[in-house]
């Protein structure tokens, strides 16, 4: 039987502590383990732009990890 190779994105779990509170002007939401703060209107919205936000940092972090085309070829 042959091998078949695919690629899939996989979302991993990582559990990271978020505050959230009401002001006046909506609500904020913050990660103080990494510096990351967010504004919204509604709850809801607070906690999708937090995991936006949680995402994106990931993701840099991936992305300084890895060593750039320009490094690989030289």
């Amino acid at each position: 039987m042959a091998n078949h190779r695919f690629a899939l994105s996989v979302a991993p779990f990582v559990r990271m502590e978020c505050k959230f509170w009401i002001s006046d002007d909506g609500w904020n939401g913050s990660c103080d383990q990494l510096s990351i703060t967010v504004q919204a209107g509604s709850f809801e919205r607070v906690k999708s732009e937090m995991e936006v936000a949680l995402g994106k940092y990931m993701e840099s972090l991936l992305a300084e990890a890895q060593p750039t085309k320009i490094a690989q070829a030289a």
